[in-house]
């Protein structure tokens, strides 16, 4: 579309209050947006999310803004920024209302690919400007939250159907148009105290939008060319997308197994936190850290396995943590506590995430993955609240694909086994994503999702 003019769409939500807010604690959970079919092609890419947030207090008549003295006072977790609150990304076809995409935990998975393929610079400058994001927990409580005044972002949304490359033939014949639905996350999710109390002064702490507008990039189509792209009415789109399951362990031995059904499976990675901490203002239920016993240790994996139909695979050895070898065992009286991260696991993890050769920066390393923190400060050491280089970065992968072919699961279990010394009644949730290569067909009846 060399020859085509390009145009910048801006489109109101579809639901807002009258005064042009929403947030979760006022009833509305789900922002909506739709670009309606017309004779332009778009670049999903181009698309953004722009608004203004606030944070406050209170769910007063006029609530209270957040001071910088409050005590106890609320933050938000500085790596995800504006992402905390998008808990679900869901693309539908406009005319036939199927979904062409859908990441279940969104924000629990941007947590992770943030980490992962974001330095610390830019953390503190593009990420910043964008979408809120801070390189640590003190500059967001400062430059975000206090204050309660609007902070403006204009954020992307990652996904495999907008950032494909992949260009949409909105003509009415062709694919036409598609809704974007955020899910917003709950306040008492996304939000928590700086310390661990909470008093009724922030029992109704809660985040605002408001001013909000959907921004894109079309280009017209040009005459000459009208005919043959009104003659587009089926065809596929390839991309790479994430599918999110949820279940929880309790257990040293945790066996995790799931009909995954996907035929070009190209990797899969989990993230833990303690199932108390989800949905409560007194811990950040969106941390991606070590499971932790009940005591806020946190655990120690000695073996992990990857499975497939209950078979090694790919890997044909047990992966045996650090923690067994002779000497780095911290039960000895009076020696220092072991803290050095696998280096093993670490590399499969961040393999799983994004492959190395794509990889040209990330804010992954040995400061925010090592075991210096617990979980409520109750060992005299660092809060899991406050840890250099964007916050906690810990999980488990492994990459199935080389080439980008993917592995064929549509008929065989996925699975992991977990040996660790969780040995206390503290139940660990675990977030696993799996990332797919997915075909979306479409014709003039709707789309099909091919996994």
């Amino acid at each position: 579309m060399s020859s085509s003019t390009s145009r910048y769409l801006q489109l109101r939500p579809d639901n807002v209050d009258p005064d042009q807010t929403i947030s979760f604690k006022a009833g509305h959970p789900v922002l909506s947006f739709t670009i309606q079919a017309q004779n332009a092609v778009l670049d999903p890419r181009s698309i953004r999310i722009n608004g203004d947030l606030s944070v406050f207090r209170d769910n007063q008549p006029n609530p209270t803004p957040v001071a910088a003295g409050d005590n106890p006072s609320i933050n938000m977790d500085n790596r995800l920024g504006i992402f905390g609150m998008w808990d679900q990304l869901v693309i539908r076809h406009n005319k036939s209302k199927q979904i062409c995409e859908n990441i279940l935990h969104y924000n629990k998975y941007m947590s992770t690919y943030l980490g992962m393929t974001s330095s610390l610079s830019d953390l503190a400058g593009h990420l910043n400007e964008t979408c809120l994001i801070q390189p640590n927990a003190e500059s967001m409580f400062q430059n975000v939250v206090v204050g309660g005044l609007k902070k403006s972002f204009s954020c992307h949304l990652p996904c495999g159907f907008l950032q494909s490359g992949n260009a949409i033939n909105l003509m009415p014949n062709s694919f036409g148009g598609f809704q974007i639905e955020i899910h917003l996350s709950p306040d008492s999710n996304c939000l928590f105290s700086r310390s661990s109390v909470v008093d009724g002064s922030i029992a109704d702490a809660h985040y605002q939008l408001s001013n909000l507008n959907l921004s894109c990039e079309v280009h017209d189509i040009p005459a000459d060319q009208m005919a043959q792209m009104n003659s587009q009415t089926s065809g596929a789109l390839e991309f790479n997308s994430i599918s999110s399951l949820y279940t929880s362990i309790n257990t040293s031995n945790a066996q995790i197994q799931f009909n995954i059904g996907l035929k070009k499976l190209q990797s899969a990675f989990m993230t833990f936190v303690p199932s108390k901490n989800i949905n409560t203002l007194v811990e950040n239920g969106l941390a991606t850290t070590y499971p932790s016993n009940l005591d806020n240790s946190l655990v120690k994996f000695s073996r992990v396995q990857w499975l497939r139909g209950g078979k090694k695979y790919p890997v044909e050895f047990d992966m045996e943590g650090n923690t067994t070898l002779p000497g780095n065992s911290d039960l000895v009286a009076g020696a220092s506590k072991f803290v050095t991260a696998d280096s093993q696991l670490a590399k499969q993890f961040a393999q799983s995430v994004i492959p190395e050769f794509m990889l040209d920066r990330t804010s992954f390393s040995n400061r925010n993955l090592n075991r210096t923190y617990d979980l409520d400060n109750a060992q005299s050491i660092s809060s899991y609240k406050t840890q250099p280089d964007g916050g906690a970065l810990f999980g488990l992968g492994i990459r199935y694909s080389q080439y980008q072919s993917g592995q064929d699961f549509s008929n065989e279990q996925w699975g992991c086994s977990l040996d660790s010394n969780l040995t206390t009644d503290n139940p660990q949730s675990v977030y696993l994503f799996f990332k797919a290569k997915y075909v979306l067909a479409w014709n003039e009846n709707g789309v099909q999702i091919i996994r």
